[in-house]
C-alpha cells in the first residue's frame, strides 16, 4: 500500500491539473489512501458559511440530495467536525471515530438525518485554509466497515500537504489562462451584465467615448458602469483597476466551485454554474 501511494502522488503532481480537474486528482488519491468508499471535495466560503461539494459517486436523486443537504445544514453546528471548522482541523486530518463512538455516532441528529439514510457511516476530513474558503477534503465510508486506521489517517494526513501544493498550482495554472476581463469578472461576481460588457472594453484599453460607441449608449452611462466598476473594484481609476485584475486573487468572494463551470451540489440542490465570458 505505502508503495502504491508513493506511486500515486508521483502521478497526481505529473497530471498538472487545474481546478477543473483536481477534484478527479483528489479523489483517486484519497480513495487510495484511505480505501474508502467515496470521497467528497467541498469548498467552505468563510464570509457566508455556503459551500459546494462534489462527490466520487454521487447520489443521482437531487430532491434527495437537496433534503440531506438541508439536514446537514441544520446539524453541522453541533460539532466544528460537522461543521469543518478550519481552526478546528488545523492541518491534521480527523476522523468521526475520534470523537463519537459508535453508539454515539447512531444517536446524533446528523447521523440519524443525514448519514444513516445513506448507509453512511465512517468520515475522516482534512483541510486547506485558501483567501475567503476553505477545501475540505472527505474520505467516507458505508455502514458495517471499519473505522480508518491511524495508518490511513496518517496517509491522508500525509496527502493533505501535497494536495495543499497541487491546489495552489492549479489555482495559479486556472488563473493565468484567463483573459484579463475574465479575472476581473471573478474578482467581482456581482457586476450588472452591462458592467461586464463595460469592464471588457476597459481591459481591452477602451476610452469612454470609445466604450459608448461600441455599445451604442451614452457617455454618461458609460462614465456611471465605470464608477460601478470601480467602486466594486474598490479602486479610483484605470490603472487601479489594471492593477487589480493582474494582482489580486480572484476567487477571493466566491471560491471557484462558485463560479468555474460544471455542476455542483449547493445547498440549493444540484446546481449548475458557467463561467462567466466576455461574449
Amino acid at each position: 500500500m505505502r508503495t502504491r501511494f508513493e506511486r500515486r502522488l508521483v502521478e497526481l503532481y505529473a497530471a498538472e491539473p487545474d481546478l477543473h480537474t483536481i477534484a478527479r486528482e483528489v479523489f483517486v488519491s484519497t480513495e487510495l489512501a484511505t480505501d474508502c468508499d467515496m470521497v467528497g471535495y467541498s469548498e467552505f466560503h468563510l464570509g457566508s458559511g455556503e459551500f459546494r461539494v462534489e462527490y466520487s459517486h454521487p447520489d443521482p436523486d437531487p430532491e434527495r440530495r437537496a433534503t440531506t443537504t438541508a439536514a446537514y445544514l441544520k446539524h453541522a453546528g453541533s460539532h466544528p467536525f460537522w461543521g469543518k471548522d478550519p481552526a478546528f482541523f488545523g492541518e491534521r486530518a480527523l476522523r468521526e471515530s475520534d470523537f463519537f463512538s459508535d453508539a454515539q455516532f447512531m444517536e446524533l441528529p446528523i447521523a440519524r438525518e443525514v448519514f444513516l439514510p445513506a448507509h453512511a457511516h465512517r468520515q475522516m476530513t482534512t483541510m486547506i485554509v485558501q483567501e475567503g474558503y476553505a477545501v475540505a477534503i472527505s474520505a467516507h465510508r458505508v455502514l458495517g466497515r471499519p473505522a480508518f486506521s491511524d495508518a490511513e489517517r496518517d496517509r491522508m494526513q500525509e496527502l493533505r500537504g501535497h494536495v495543499a501544493r497541487v491546489y495552489r498550482q492549479a489555482l495559479e495554472r486556472t488563473v493565468q489562462s484567463m483573459a484579463p476581463v475574465e479575472r476581473l469578472i471573478h474578482l467581482c461576481p456581482d457586476l450588472s451584465p452591462r458592467q461586464r460588457e463595460v469592464a471588457r472594453w476597459i481591459a481591452a484599453g477602451k476610452s469612454n467615448e470609445s466604450i459608448a460607441g461600441l455599445l451604442g449608449i451614452r457617455l454618461d452611462t458609460v462614465k456611471s458602469h465605470v464608477r460601478g466598476v470601480f467602486e466594486k473594484l474598490g479602486v479610483d481609476d484605470r490603472l487601479g483597476a489594471a492593477l487589480a485584475v493582474h494582482q489580486r486573487p480572484p476567487f477571493t468572494q466566491l471560491p471557484p466551485m462558485w463560479t468555474l463551470a460544471g455542476s455542483r451540489w449547493s445547498p440549493a440542490g444540484l446546481r449548475t454554474t458557467a463561467a462567466a465570458t466576455p461574449d
